[in-house]
């Protein structure tokens, strides 16, 4: 009697979007990459300070107390701007691409920790 169509119950995604495997590849690098970056700041501050107490200088500094003065604002503003670009890079939705805003991100954490590994030596090598 109707000659109209029902139409289907679940949308083909796959058919409308081509190139989403591309995508899809992309947000996966950008989050695992922003994953790792994160989770490897503390043992990379583990390491840096373990490698500045085996050197005469940092020895001398827990020794004698001749550390370096580096403002404690620096690391709390250094931690600040890794932990807003971690979750910046890690919270990008599914099925959109990455912008150049969240790779932007991934590369501001990443040099946020290595600004603030670099202040931790600093304060051990006085």
């Amino acid at each position: 009697m109707h000659d109209v169509t029902a139409a289907p119950a679940v949308p083909d995604t796959a058919a409308a979007a081509p190139d989403a495997p591309a995508h899809d590849r992309t947000v996966r690098l950008l989050r695992r990459s922003a994953l790792w970056a994160g989770l490897l700041f503390l043992p990379a501050t583990l390491l840096g300070v373990v490698l500045a107490l085996a050197s005469e200088s940092g020895t001398a500094c827990v020794m004698r107390g001749t550390c370096g003065e580096v403002p404690g604002w620096l690391y709390a503003v250094t931690l600040a701007v890794a932990g807003g670009a971690w979750l910046r890079a890690l919270t990008v939705p599914y099925g959109a691409p990455p912008t150049r805003a969240r790779w932007a991100a991934l590369w501001t954490l990443i040099g946020a920790e290595l600004l603030f590994l670099a202040l931790v030596m600093a304060y051990f090598a006085g």
